[in-house]
């Protein structure tokens, strides 16, 4: 009986002490989870705080309408540029051309959403005109497709193009990478996606038969060319009619695109590698497979445009009237807040790169012997990443050293009035 009742005893002492164990635990827990809720608020306040002075550089900041705003979101852009055929030889490697299509794809991390600035090639914006060495000689306000025709390779006509687009849209301080092919070379993309699957809305018959109003055709190699390129033989002949038609064939691409993905989750690294032959750019195969997942699983705000007045005039002074398309500000304002979640910015914050109080201090911090055993460390982690990256795809590495080679530009320019296949 005795015995019984100590046992008894004893577990009462033991389950008491369990709970004032669990107790314990239960209030540890608590007071540390306390501590990183006041920890990650007093982050957040920090960064509330810093957005609210507006902490701005030039690497998020643009200028629209005299107005300076700002953007704190992790930004990634691409310049994606189809060119004309009308060209001018300039060797055996390289026939000049004018951008006849063009297409700003802004794909933010901070909200993981995408979308896209298609820009008309007639849009007039500062462009740069160079000497025979590259240097710049003037800017003057021209159609931006004609920033293309400058320099004697198409990468430096690319470059000359990315700094007029960088321009026109407040002067941003970057745009990631560029991709141009030409138009004539759209039946290999669309031969590379398995084709585009378009609905009319309008007759096309006279571009091709199987273009009726109401009709659904998935385009073949040759229809995608002529749905793209014709523009006198159709409609009313405008370039705004055209671009409306280019649109539609984009959204029906990135359709395709996020289906191979889905199926596939290197199908963006395989496409690049299948245009490469006919492609000019600075981007890697990496740059294509994060521009599909972005397709597959961002929110996707559309293909944007700028609005604005369209008319003719003779800023070549050529002697002939071409199509001038002048974006107004408030239009490029709405695209640009819309895909950079831009917010006004105080000109007086701006902190910039030669600032003496920060040139100081990385001056105070540019040596410190304690951090240099782990500055090794990192190198060789770094470069055992690297390296198994090169023996991932070694023609990513040779682009990248391409795109470190000097730069020299060409000068001359004869306007071609946009093209037609028909």
């Amino acid at each position: 009986m005795s015995r019984r009742n100590g046992g008894s005893k004893g577990k009462i002492v033991g389950l008491i002490a369990l709970v004032v164990i669990l107790a314990l635990i239960v209030g540890a827990t608590a007071v540390y989870e306390g501590r990183e809720q006041k920890a990650r608020k007093a982050e957040l306040e920090e960064l509330a705080a810093e957005i609210k002075t507006g902490i701005w550089s030039d690497e998020n900041t643009v200028l629209v309408d005299d107005e300076l705003y700002g953007f704190d979101h992790r930004i990634e852009s691409y310049l994606f540029i189809g060119t004309d055929e009308k060209t001018e030889s300039l060797s055996e490697d390289y026939d000049r051309a004018m951008a006849d299509f063009l297409l700003l794809m802004v794909m933010d991390h901070t909200d993981n959403t995408y979308g896209f600035i298609q820009i008309d090639r007639n849009t007039v914006t500062e462009v740069s005109q160079l000497d025979e060495n590259g240097n710049p000689v003037i800017d003057r306000e021209l159609q931006i497709c004609t920033a293309q025709w400058y320099g004697t390779t198409a990468e430096m006509g690319a470059r000359n193009l990315e700094r007029s687009v960088r321009r026109l849209l407040g002067d941003l301080e970057n745009i990631d990478g560029f991709y141009e092919i030409s138009m004539k070379d759209i039946a290999a993309l669309n031969r590379a996606v398995g084709g585009v699957e378009i609905t009319f809305d309008e007759d096309l018959t006279a571009a091709n038969a199987a273009f009726k109003k109401g009709a659904t055709v998935t385009l073949d190699d040759a229809q995608a060319e002529s749905f793209l390129r014709a523009r006198m033989s159709v409609g009313e002949g405008t370039n705004a009619e055209r671009m409306g038609r280019q649109r539609q064939y984009m959204t029906g691409l990135f359709a395709r695109i996020r289906e191979h993905v889905k199926s596939n989750p290197k199908y963006g690294l395989e496409l690049w590698k299948a245009l490469r032959s006919i492609a000019v750019t600075n981007m890697i195969g990496n740059d294509f497979s994060r521009i599909a997942q972005k397709l597959l699983k961002g929110e996707d705000k559309g293909i944007l445009r700028l609005e604005g007045e369209t008319r003719l005039g003779e800023i070549l002074e050529d002697g002939v009237e071409h199509e001038e398309f002048y974006p107004r500000g408030d239009s490029i304002l709405q695209v640009m807040t819309e895909l950079y979640s831009l917010v006004p910015a105080d000109p007086d914050d701006i902190v910039s790169d030669d600032d003496p109080d920060e040139s100081a201090e990385a001056e105070e911090d540019e040596y410190d012997p304690d951090d240099e055993d782990e500055s090794e460390d990192d190198d060789e982690d770094e470069s055992e990443d690297d390296d198994e990256d090169e023996s991932d795809d070694e023609d990513e590495s040779e682009d990248e050293s391409e795109d470190e080679e000097d730069i020299d530009y060409g000068v001359g320019i004869e306007y071609e009035p946009e093209d037609d296949e028909e």
